[in-house]
């Protein structure tokens, strides 16, 4: 899986997730999903009402627009919340590093990517079974961290129709990193 460059000030500012990318590729990922959703609702909202006013039965085109409609609400949630990051307050940087340490090798995902200012973890195929890859992205910040879980589908491009399974990770990981921070306070 390919690293996406992170504007990590950006990010840290507005608390959402901002990638260094050109134009065309913040359309091939923003645009063109929705536009396809878009595209969908429309081919089956006018096929309902077409069968409509022409007293055809609608039962089946009623269907299909309604989860479309779902399909399209659904997208538009994730692609809107898909970026933000989560804020987990931590101890200390050096000890919030040693925290995720921890929590990668529990669970036996890969560091993929470590400075001084974020960590990208992967998360394999099979604690996933959804997609073709998950990264988890933490930021830095001050004595807190902040965490993003992002699916891909081809190569590098994000997948906000996982948002669901992300957010699922991402409570895991805040669940154990906060169960290691409590043991590590009561230990001192």
């Amino acid at each position: 899986m390919n690293i996406l460059k992170i504007n990590i000030q950006k990010s840290l500012n507005f608390e959402r997730l901002y990638y260094d990318k050109s134009l065309l590729e913040n359309v091939w990922e923003n645009v063109l999903i929705i536009a396809n959703l878009l595209f969908f609702l429309y081919i089956t909202g006018t096929n309902f009402y077409d069968n409509v006013e022409k007293s055809k039965p609608f039962g089946w085109t009623l269907f299909f627009f309604i989860l479309v409609i779902i399909t399209t609400l659904l997208g538009i949630i994730s692609f809107l919340n898909g970026k933000n990051l989560k804020r987990i307050d931590g101890v200390t940087k050096s000890e919030n590093t040693e925290i995720v340490k921890k929590i990668v090798n529990k669970n036996n995902w890969k560091l993929y990517a470590e400075n001084k200012e974020l960590n990208i973890i992967n998360v394999s195929f099979l604690d996933t079974q959804t997609d073709y890859g998950k990264q988890i992205i933490i930021l830095y910040q001050k004595n807190d961290i902040l965490i993003n879980c992002t699916s891909f589908a081809l190569g590098k491009t994000p997948n906000p129709f996982n948002w669901f399974s992300n957010k699922k990770i991402v409570e895991q990981f805040k669940t154990e990193f906060i169960d290691s921070k409590n043991a590590l306070q009561h230990s001192i």
